[in-house]
């Protein structure tokens, strides 16, 4: 369910896992701060057993767009090359940290340029290139927290738009930003094993749809050659949040291989669970959509 991140537990010491049903057991009368995985939240618990109310056990749910809710699948996101659309794959989520975030796509079959355009009620500017991804120009002002930003990229050929994909960013305010980075702090104090620290570390992105941050993190993490099956799972997981099916495959068969080398049973299921989402994905129609 989470962890304690500070002193003052009768038992348990800054740094220990808490599950559903465990209690805490308090040094005189007093409070532990506990970091809540499902919801990212630091909380200040009394002895008790953890609230359910106020910490729900950490379960992985389903994306929006599953087999049990295929009306929210109008529109199929993936990294696939060829695609009939420039799909936008990052930023990968409506809410970022990055004022400047690269802005990269899927290949269009015969685009042969792109447009990106960037707009929001205080300023715009367009681009033109012929690659699939853009580092956000230093010529143009970044995007300010607190204020929605719509990033289009429209497909060419000889001359003439032909489709287009679109997404919309947020920065987050200052004030959420200090709080997340207080949240990281506390779990970097306690010196867990890097591994551990990453998990928690993506809890806190998570519950803050902070995918950019979160997969970057975790790609990092797994380009070591981490032999952890959960980090290579976990990274699928948010691919798939992000709707990009096709790069959470790669990440779900080397969890899947991982698990079964370490007789890991239950990342195992979860990385088949992940796969099977991975097919169902694929078989979703594509929506083009006309340019504007």
């Amino acid at each position: 369910m989470g962890r304690i991140i500070s002193k003052g537990n009768k038992h348990l010491e800054a740094g220990s896992l808490i599950c559903k049903g465990d209690t805490i057991q308090v040094l005189n009368g007093d409070y532990v701060e506990f970091l809540c995985f499902s919801s990212g939240n630091i909380l200040k618990l009394s002895s008790r057993t953890v609230p359910l109310d106020k910490c729900a056990e950490a379960e992985e749910t389903l994306p929006t767009c599953n087999p049990n809710n295929t009306n929210a699948c109008r529109i199929r996101k993936s990294g696939a090359e060829g695609s009939d659309e420039p799909i936008i794959i990052s930023p990968h989520s409506t809410s970022t940290l990055n004022s400047r975030p690269e802005i990269t796509w899927a290949n269009v079959k015969g685009a042969t340029s792109y447009k990106v355009k960037v707009k929001s009620y205080e300023f715009g500017w367009e681009k033109v290139v012929n690659q699939t991804k853009l580092t956000y120009p230093s010529d143009e002002k970044e995007f300010q927290p607190g204020t929605p930003y719509t990033i289009y990229v429209f497909a060419y050929k000889d001359g003439e738009a032909f489709s287009y994909d679109e997404t919309f960013v947020n920065v987050l305010s200052i004030a959420s930003q200090e709080q997340i980075a207080q949240k990281i702090k506390r779990i970097k104090d306690l010196g867990l094993p890097p591994d551990e620290t990453i998990q928690d570390v993506d809890a806190i992105y998570t519950a803050e749809n902070l995918l950019n941050e979160t997969i970057e993190m975790l790609k990092t993490a797994t380009a070591t050659g981490s032999r952890n099956p959960t980090l290579y799972r976990v990274l699928g997981d948010r691919y798939l949040k992000a709707k990009l099916p096709n790069e959470a495959k790669p990440e779900y068969i080397k969890a899947v291989e991982l698990a079964k080398s370490s007789k890991n049973s239950k990342e195992l299921q979860k990385a088949q669970s992940g796969l099977k989402l991975v097919n169902f994905y694929n078989q979703l129609p594509t929506n083009t959509k006309p340019p504007q």
